[in-house]
């Protein structure tokens, strides 16, 4: 059901929802999409309206801007305001869902390089994964089946040799806007479930608990109008998510008060994204690359056929389509090969996971790197408020975000590419030469414009992490608050580290498997 928080009854919001999600991204439409039909009663308050696509309205996204350390002062100043979208939908709206799991190498702690681990492994994660992997409509759940997307792609990649630092890896990527769109892929679902409210035009101002401020009470909430704060209301659930993405959420936290931080102060603390390099070297070859090397990189839609043998579950088509009809019986999305370090090369370098991406001339005896690494958490990197400055609506404390790196992310890049160096150069490479910076401290780098400038990858991560214990982190396994009884923190702040992989896959998985924990705690 859908309802607009400008046309309320005088008597306000009900106060017999089960589960409040704050927030209608990836992670709380995934949510809301997983309890449809649940014996629970949910509400969704999203802060844009039904019909948002593309960009927001400016007065909405102007809550978005807020300051930067000097570092996203030189790489990209206006990253809070880019990187986000305050709409409907979220940042899904501006997407490819580019989509793999994160590697078991990830989910453990790496000595000699980092001691931050997820509370789990990856057999927790792998149903969730199978499960948000078919909101991508991509297909069979087979990224590690290297000979079906050889097949598929008509390609086979670098042979592999005995101590190959790097290996193969295969990414998805999902294109259609009806489909990378949540709000719009799952519009009918929601609109038509009986025991989901999808509330629009509500922004939380404020999480209000009781005394001990170990248990939320309510939200305090308002519409916006033409610019300004509109309407006030006040939510109440039983138990409550925040699903406002990586940087929101800890910015709600932080204007409630600082809720949910702990005694080390970890709330706002190690943020991250992927340190992202285009054009990082270039690689010469004596001569073109195999058709099937060049075409294993390269950005390809694929078509698939479920089939119903039980053998195969999916059939790849590659004939013209004489009905554009036809399309809808099959399964359309993009796949490509990347170049991924050995679980065994990350434990023997001490480095950070990455992925590398080649793009071959139309000559195909060059290619440029495009490197997108993990980054070391570090509690200096850092999401506060800053109180000189105010968002133009509501009158609250913007977001600074000091985002901050450390040396460790420095040798990632630089022992990097020295190993995709020497691998290529096994395969035939005649010259590689760098077009960016590895030297030097942690701040240098090669800034924009110029060529072989440092990105930010645009995947918020981290600033809630996720901790067995309350003094290592902000919420638990469950994505529970440590300090509060009944608040659940949704999406990638959670992240206790980020692997190379994009991480919406990731989020979905972990807000349905949210989903259905909150859903199991509400029977009881």
């Amino acid at each position: 059901m859908y309802l607009n928080a400008d046309s309320l009854p005088d008597r306000g919001m009900p106060d017999d929802y089960d589960i409040c999600i704050v927030g209608a991204g990836a992670a709380g439409i995934a949510m809301a999409r997983r309890l449809v039909g649940a014996p629970v009663r949910v509400l969704l308050l999203s802060s844009g309206a039904p019909s948002d696509r593309g960009r927001p309205l400016p007065q909405r996204q102007a809550i978005y801007r807020g300051t930067v350390g000097p570092l996203l002062e030189k790489v990209d100043p206006i990253f809070l305001d880019r990187s986000r979208l305050h709409m409907h939908g979220g940042t899904t709206n501006h997407f490819g869902f580019w989509a793999r799991p994160l590697d078991p190498v990830d989910f453990r702690s790496r000595p000699g390089y980092r001691d931050a681990a997820w509370p789990f492994g990856l057999d927790e994660l792998t149903p969730y994964y199978r499960d948000a992997h078919h909101f991508g409509h991509f297909g069979p759940f087979n990224y590690d089946d290297l000979p079906f997307w050889e097949r598929v792609l008509f390609a086979s990649g670098f042979p592999q040799e005995r101590g190959d630092a790097l290996q193969p890896a295969i990414m998805h990527a999902q294109y259609e806007e009806t489909l990378h769109d949540f709000q719009v892929q799952f519009d009918a679902d929601l609109r038509a479930a009986e025991n989901v409210t999808v509330l629009f035009n509500a922004c939380l101002l404020q999480v209000t608990t009781n005394s001990a401020r170990d248990h939320v009470t309510g939200l305090q909430c308002a519409s916006i109008e033409q610019g300004k704060p509109g309407r006030t209301f006040t939510v109440r659930a039983r138990s409550y998510a925040l699903a406002m993405g990586g940087i929101e959420n800890v910015r709600a936290l932080l204007l409630s008060g600082g809720l949910g931080d702990n005694r080390s102060g970890h709330l706002g603390q190690g943020f991250m994204v992927h340190p992202l390099v285009t054009s990082a070297a270039k690689v010469r070859f004596a001569s073109a690359q195999a058709a099937d090397v060049r075409g294993f990189f390269r950005d390809q839609q694929v078509r698939l056929e479920p089939t119903s043998s039980g053998e195969e579950p999916y059939r790849h088509v590659s004939m013209p389509l004489v009905n554009p009809e036809d399309v809808a019986g099959y399964c359309m999305f993009n796949a490509w090969g990347v170049l991924v370090p050995t679980e065994h090369a990350l434990d023997a370098e001490r480095i950070g996971n990455f992925r590398i991406i080649l793009r071959f001339t139309p000559q195909g005896d060059e290619a440029v790197i495009n490197i997108n690494w993990e980054q070391i958490p570090n509690e200096e990197s850092r999401i506060t408020l800053n109180p000189a400055r105010t968002d133009p609506v509501f009158g609250q404390p913007v977001t600074h975000l000091n985002w901050q790196m450390l040396m460790a992310d420095k040798r990632t890049l630089a022992r990097g590419l020295e190993l995709v160096e020497g691998f290529l150069r096994r395969k035939g490479a005649v010259d590689f030469r760098l077009l960016t910076e590895v030297g030097g401290g942690a701040d240098a780098w090669t800034f924009p414009p110029e060529e072989g400038a440092l990105a930010t990858g645009d995947h918020h991560m981290g600033a809630l992490r996720m901790a067995r214990h309350a003094e290592d982190g902000v919420v638990d396994a469950n994505s529970r608050v440590h300090t509060v009884d009944n608040l659940y923190i949704a999406g990638c702040g959670v992240f206790p580290t980020g692997g190379f992989a994009n991480p919406t896959l990731t989020i979905v998985a972990l807000a349905l498997r949210l989903a259905d924990h909150m859903r199991e705690q509400a029977a009881r």
